[in-house]
């Protein structure tokens, strides 16, 4: 039995079509950027999104071309025969695009000398394929290539269904609605999608991956604005104590005031290697603080820590440390410290008793800081130590502490100011 092949594509391919060249653009804009993006957070983040993308272009691709392949579809346009030849080799290629770009770029993921876990849209784990090392070089050099290409193809196959459109042959319209059946309106139509494209293309080149836009909100319990000196050791072995919660009613009772942090603060660390001192710093991380000297038990103190955004002075080191080798962002992007309790410590000191969650591993930590309280504003810094292996951070060929020391030093230093009841 012969199958008629309709005047349009199917409602499905129709949809896949236009949903992969929105997206193809976009991402070929969003490449484009990343090669602009300062290294650190925001660069990590971008190509976080970059892969997200990419695998979405490349599932979607997938199913277009079953659809073309096994769905009825329109005959081609007749025209001149290197007309044709060319149609047939761009609409080829543009597949080869769509779908060697995302595997190419999976190709380099996997092949990395520094892994780091693709998890698309920051919650659905991806696997890194099975290939050697030998594959990465020559997968960069292609994937860099195939975005001009893309653009090209992409110029080529608008010019050819324009081509068609004004001798008034039925191209364009059939990857349109059924609805869509005049002349005019086909043509209108025809520049709201190349509008749409244009946009999709620098929407992607613009896209902003600036801090702002990357912080993960701190956990919602109250803390202390402390200035501190965070310098108990974490002990491991120790029953985890519980996390305290402060109702709204316990604390509204209370004379512990929340504080706001103000810019300029730093959280750091220092870890040995080799004998040497590695320092690096966090520039993404909030707080919340409720704390009066007369109200320690009203006091608490909640830190959310953006681990995406660890600098180190190198590039490749901070790519590591991001690693599922070290602090595994791709499936625990944050690190969070929240208080049990706070007790004085001498003039100006205190001690809080809590909880750090790192790397999926909750473990009792003691936090003392000393601070300031000038009325309104208040200062605080200190240090601490933790032990990394703890909290799975550093394992496998990382694990010998005679190369990189288990001990991790912390230090901080803020300013807060009080905010009104």
């Amino acid at each position: 039995m012969t199958t008629l092949r309709p005047e349009r594509y199917s409602a499905t391919a129709i949809a896949l079509h236009w949903a992969i060249a929105l997206l193809l653009l976009f991402q070929i804009g969003l490449g484009w950027a990343l090669e602009d993006l300062p290294k650190g957070a925001a660069q990590f983040a971008g190509y976080q999104f970059h892969k997200s993308v990419g695998i979405t272009i490349l599932l979607l691709s997938l199913v277009r071309l079953a659809v073309r392949l096994f769905r009825p579809r329109p005959e081609p346009v007749k025209d001149g025969r290197a007309q044709m030849l060319l149609a047939s080799a761009v609409h080829g290629l543009l597949y080869a695009v769509m779908i060697g770009g995302p595997i190419t770029g999976w190709i380099i993921v996997s092949t990395a000398k520094v892994r780091l876990q693709t998890m698309l849209f920051g919650k659905i784990p991806w696997p890194d394929l099975p290939v050697g090392q030998g594959f990465h070089e020559p997968a960069e050099v292609l994937h860099g290539a195939l975005g001009t290409i893309g653009i090209i193809l992409i110029g080529l196959h608008v010019a050819g269904a324009l081509y068609h459109h004004f001798k008034r042959e039925d191209v364009i319209g059939r990857m349109l609605p059924g609805a869509m059946k005049s002349h005019g309106v086909i043509g209108i139509a025809a520049l709201v999608a190349i509008a749409l494209g244009i946009g999709a293309l620098i929407c992607g080149r613009l896209l902003s991956f600036a801090p702002a836009n990357l912080v993960t909100p701190p956990i919602p319990l109250p803390s202390a604005s402390s200035e501190g000196d965070i310098a108990a050791p974490m002990e491991s072995t120790a029953p985890e104590e519980p996390t305290a919660v402060v109702s709204e009613s316990a604390v509204s009772s209370a004379t512990a005031t929340p504080w706001k942090l103000e810019k300029g603060g730093r959280l750091a660390f220092t870890a040995e290697y080799n004998g040497e001192a590695i320092k690096g710093s966090f520039s993404r991380w909030d707080a919340t603080i409720v704390f009066d000297p007369e109200d320690l038990p009203g006091s608490s103190i909640s830190v959310t820590i953006d681990l995406a955004s660890v600098e180190s002075g190198d590039s490749q080191r901070d790519d590591m440390l991001r690693s599922d080798s070290f602090f595994a962002v791709g499936t625990h992007p944050t690190a969070q410290f929240v208080s049990s309790s706070i007790r004085a410590a001498g003039e100006g000191r205190y001690v809080a008793k809590g909880t750090l969650l790192l790397h999926g591993q909750r473990k009792p930590l003691t936090v003392r800081f000393s601070l300031n309280i000038d009325g309104s504003r208040a200062t605080a810094s200190g240090n601490a130590t933790l032990q990394r292996l703890a909290f799975g951070v550093g394992e496998a060929e990382w694990s010998a502490t005679d190369q990189l020391r288990d001990a991790v030093g912390v230090d901080f230093n803020l300013k807060a100011v009080k905010k009104a009841r």
